[in-house]
């Protein structure tokens, strides 16, 4: 192996290696009024498309709108058809209730779904705010959005789900498969890479945009998961 490409192995493990090993705990976290809400939203928001199907699943941070800390999380969904003309219609909340699946899995990797529980007080406060907000800057997926809600707190009384701490969120939504073409002559290549399930968004944690950014040499930010610059393989702080 030359020089160089010695220099690219190293600096991939590097990248490899930085992935969760970060002790997350220790590092700085952005106070609520400063958490950049565009970042926010990219990290916790899933959009799949599946021929004339779209939804949205959306995890929600309480705190982010001013409410104390919840005993529960907040999803929310829109599960809509979109008519060849572009006409969206929506899902009914019991509808789609009736089709969610919530899972989350923790930093040691196993798995546990989410069991559905009333809105608390506060978070109902929340959802009759945000409806009309959210109709008015989005139009009839606004309308089309339900929000949920699941136990986040286990038997000892301990956090289930938390956006600072390694984890998984898979968010089923069971959007139903587009009927096969394959017998009207469709040709299939398969390359043997899998296709992501177009009824799973996966919201992954912990949330970079909660924590105040690392810099790696000449100003680029870290994420919070790396413990290593990938680009030259600089050791970044832990606290």
């Amino acid at each position: 192996m030359n020089k160089l490409n010695t220099m690219k192995f190293i600096l991939a493990l590097f990248t490899l290696i930085g992935l969760f090993t970060t002790p997350i705990n220790a590092l700085e976290r952005r106070p609520i009024e400063s958490i950049p809400t565009e970042e926010l939203a990219k990290e916790t928001m899933g959009m799949k498309r599946n021929g004339d199907s779209l939804n949205i699943a959306w995890y929600l941070l309480p705190e982010v709108y001013g409410l104390p800390s919840q005993p529960v999380v907040l999803i929310a969904v829109v599960k809509g058809k979109i008519s060849p003309f572009g006409v969206p219609t929506f899902s009914s909340e019991i509808e789609t209730q009736k089709v969610l699946k919530v899972t989350y899995t923790n930093s040691k990797g196993i798995p546990r779904e989410l069991v559905p529980v009333p809105k608390t007080a506060d978070i109902s406060y929340l959802v009759t705010v945000l409806k009309p907000l959210l109709s008015k800057f989005v139009g009839p997926f606004g309308e089309g959005m339900w929000f949920f809600t699941y136990k986040n707190v286990d038997i000892f009384g301990n956090q289930i789900v938390s956006p600072y701490e390694t984890g998984e969120l898979k968010i089923d939504m069971d959007i139903p498969d587009e009927p096969s073409n394959y017998e009207a002559g469709e040709l299939k290549i398969d390359l043997g890479i899998p296709e992501e399930p177009s009824n799973i968004a996966l919201i992954n944690f912990p949330l970079n945009s909660l924590f105040v950014p690392r810099l790696c040499p000449g100003g680029k930010p870290a994420h919070v998961s790396w413990k290593y610059c990938p680009w030259d393989g600089t050791l970044l702080p832990e606290d």
